[in-house]
This record gives C-alpha cells, sequence and structure tokens, in this order.
C-alpha cells in the first residue's frame, strides 16, 4: 500500500509543477499593443471621455470608451488620473499620468471585467501633432492566481 500511495505523491507532485510552469509561462509572455485615441470629447470634469481610434486588439476595439475619473484632469502641467475602460463585453481599471511637456506619459492596467478578465498593461503615452493620443507599449492576460499570490508571495510576473 505504501508504494502505491508514494505514486500517487509523486504523480501529484509532477502535476502540480507542471500546472506551475504554464502558468508561469501564461503570465510571463507580454505581447506589444498599439492603441490610438480621439480626446475630442475630453472636457476635464471627472468623468471625462475619450474614445479609441484605433486598436490592434481585439478586446479593445474602436468605439471602447475611456472614462478619466480624476484627481487631475484640467491641469495644465499634467494628467494624473484613474482611467477605466468600457469595451463591448468588458471593463479594465488602470491608472495614467501625462507631462504635457515632453508630451509623455504612462498607463497601466491591472484588472478588468468579462473580455478584459486578468488584463493588465503598461502603455507608454504620446499625442501627435493632430491631437491624437497613442498608447503604446505591453499587454498579457494574467492567471486568476499567479504563482506565490495565494501564498502571500510575490506574484511578479515579468521573469
Amino acid at each position: 500500500m505504501r508504494p502505491a500511495r508514494n505514486a500517487v505523491l509523486l504523480l501529484c507532485a509532477i502535476l502540480a509543477l507542471g500546472i506551475r510552469a504554464s502558468v508561469v509561462s501564461a503570465t510571463s509572455t507580454p505581447h506589444p499593443v498599439h492603441i490610438l485615441k480621439d480626446c475630442s470629447t475630453f472636457d476635464g470634469t471627472p468623468p471625462s471621455l475619450c474614445t479609441i481610434a484605433e486598436s490592434d486588439l481585439g478586446a479593445i476595439p474602436v468605439g471602447t470608451k475611456v472614462w478619466y475619473l480624476g484627481p487631475v484632469l484640467t491641469n495644465s502641467y499634467f494628467l494624473s488620473s484613474d482611467v477605466s475602460l468600457e469595451a463591448v463585453g468588458g471593463t479594465a481599471t488602470g491608472y495614467c499620468i501625462f507631462v504635457s511637456k515632453p508630451s509623455t506619459g504612462i498607463c497601466t492596467f491591472w484588472k478588468g471585467t468579462g473580455t478584459l478578465a486578468r488584463f493588465t498593461a503598461v502603455l507608454d503615452v504620446t499625442r501627435d501633432a493632430a491631437g491624437l493620443w497613442h498608447w503604446d507599449g505591453i499587454y498579457y492576460f494574467a492567471d486568476a492566481d499567479p504563482v506565490g499570490a495565494a501564498a502571500g508571495g510575490s506574484a511578479t510576473a515579468w521573469h
């Protein structure tokens, strides 16, 4: 009976290691993304609205609403705001900061619902001469319980 129990324990350990390896692989493979926003409706009053005009990420299609919730939307030198994406079938939560001179910033997203569940992204923000806003960076869909998170460890996905 003991050899059978040991074999079962060994098999469980092997399966656990295999599952753990696939989770690490799934959460550590970022993909490039380019998104273009039209903010002609942005008025600085929370919530202020921009709309996705171009996207190479199917989960964030053209027409997706980008809501800027504040706290700082009308400062002439920078924007610092919670942000929410409202796509067909899902939402994502993040934060953006933008400095008007030299016209650069960063947005991060770390959670979502529906089609954007487990959405994670780090995006550089720039504004072109035509006044359109570019988000260029990386994204991935993180595992629901990254390695180590359940045990209170670090859930760093960038290996």
